[in-house]
């Protein structure tokens, strides 16, 4: 079953027409005219989506692909927004006051890198009944 079948357009149109349907309302609502124009032609084109679902594929299909290029710019963007702003300030605040989890400073006398435990093992009976 492909994701462009009559079915599957017309299921879209419907939520277009709903949806665009309500914001021209809106915007007739507010008094803004154009905004009223735009919703309400992309509504008729919900409509369309509905009655020709056969001759409107195209248009579907090429929807499709302008909104998986809107979601992957979409998500990029988000991303690095919440790298940038969340996790590098954090990390710069955790390296400022609360110091560093490991030393990564070369030692020649030292002769192993292994930490010692602090807290008691784990029995086995813990990790096969978690909850």
């Amino acid at each position: 079953m492909s994701s462009t079948d009559q079915k599957e357009v017309r299921k879209f149109g419907a939520v277009a027409f709903l949806f665009f349907g309500g914001l021209c309302a809106l915007g007739l609502f507010l008094g803004k005219p154009i905004l009223a124009y735009f919703f309400g032609a992309l509504s008729s084109l919900g409509l369309g989506f509905i009655l020709f679902p056969a001759g409107l594929r195209p248009v579907y299909s090429g929807w499709l692909k302008i909104s998986h290029l809107v979601g992957k710019i979409i998500t990029v963007v988000i991303l690095t927004l919440a790298y940038y702003l969340v996790i590098t300030p954090s990390g710069i605040i955790k390296a400022l006051i609360g110091g560093r989890p490991i030393s990564l400073k070369f030692d020649r006398k030292t002769p192993t890198y292994w930490a010692d435990r602090t807290e008691p093992a784990q029995s086995k009976a813990r990790f096969l009944k978690r909850y």
